[in-house]
């Protein structure tokens, strides 16, 4: 017969490559309980929500902590014109009998005495008071720090306005307490018995709800009717630890309601077709750097509603 034209299938041996599986992104931590500016809230988990309105606010009562002694946190809004949205103007901590208020105009004061030189610290309720300074987004803001347990650190930021119209001049006061996630991944219950703005320390659910004064849970897009609840009530026996009284708590004064609602999305969406969309383009390019989520959906929100993109500059937003 004659020869195959065909070739004879020869098996090769394929060699294998072994594939290096991509390594796991670290989780990201979640973000420490705080608030800032217009303002953003954070509870004890991390979880974010917005309010904007006027008043004296409860942002966490803890009637036990260090053995009875006590760590009551008070914030006052104002509103910025003419937008109306609000931001907080004051916040005052009480452990045992001291107060420490400070305020976004830099005056602070402890135990009602103004501007207290605190630069070596000072013994505050057997914890630590102290200030120092910090430059942030090209200014100087005045830093409080109180120490609190299990190297757990309350921080807080203020930035004047110097008023000479330059970019981000503007009054501005955060705050964090750092640690209070290490503090519960290490078995501590110092803050156990704690609520407020900040929520309970076991948030019901997973985080799923936010708890009222009443007792009341709250979905995150009804924080604006969640967060007058917690306002400063003379009647429930609330003390008053700002060194002045503007009349901001109950029975005096409700919660003076913004025009401006997180939830009121129409009001986002006009904002953002406005002059052919370019504010909306505006606010996501500023806070591009921003991974999407909610820190990137606040970021956004604070440019929209204020016009500036400094805002997008601040210092819990460069994540």
């Amino acid at each position: 017969d004659a020869p195959s034209s065909v070739p004879s299938m020869v098996k090769t041996e394929v060699p294998s490559i072994a594939v290096t599986p991509a390594p796991t992104p670290a989780p990201v931590p979640p973000a420490p309980p705080g608030a800032h500016d217009d303002p953003h809230f954070y509870t004890w988990q991390g979880a974010l929500y917005d309010y904007h309105g006027v008043c004296d606010m409860i942002y966490t009562t803890c009637p036990n902590y260090d053995q009875g002694k006590g760590f009551h946190m008070h914030l006052r809004t104002e509103f910025v014109e003419p937008t109306k949205w609000s931001t907080i103007s004051s916040l005052a901590v009480k452990i045992g009998d001291d107060v420490f208020e400070a305020q976004n105009n830099g005056m602070y004061y402890v135990n009602h005495e103004a501007n207290v030189d605190l630069s070596e610290g000072v013994d505050f309720a057997g914890h630590k008071l102290r200030s120092a300074t910090r430059f942030d987004q090209g200014r100087l803001r005045l830093l409080y720090e109180i120490e609190l347990e299990d190297d757990s650190l309350l921080e807080v930021l203020v930035k004047s306005p110097k008023n000479d119209g330059s970019r981000g001049d503007r009054s501005s006061l955060s705050f964090q307490i750092k640690g209070a996630h290490e503090h519960r991944n290490n078995g501590g219950n110092a803050f156990s018995d704690c609520v407020g703005l900040s929520n309970t320390w076991e948030e019901p659910e997973e985080g799923k709800y936010l708890v009222g004064r009443s007792g009341e849970l709250y979905e995150f897009d009804r924080a604006h009717e969640f967060a007058p609840e917690w306002q400063v009530d003379q009647d429930k026996n609330d003390p008053m630890l700002f060194a002045k009284d503007v009349g901001l708590q109950l029975p005096q004064q409700e919660c003076i309601k913004s025009p401006i609602l997180v939830a009121d999305h129409r009001h986002l969406n006009h904002l953002k077709q406005a002059d052919g969309g370019a504010l909306g383009r505006q606010a996501e390019e500023a806070c591009s750097h921003l991974s999407g989520g909610a820190l990137y959906d606040a970021c956004v929100f604070d440019v929209l509603i204020t016009g500036d993109t400094s805002f997008a500059e601040e210092p819990w937003y460069q994540k």
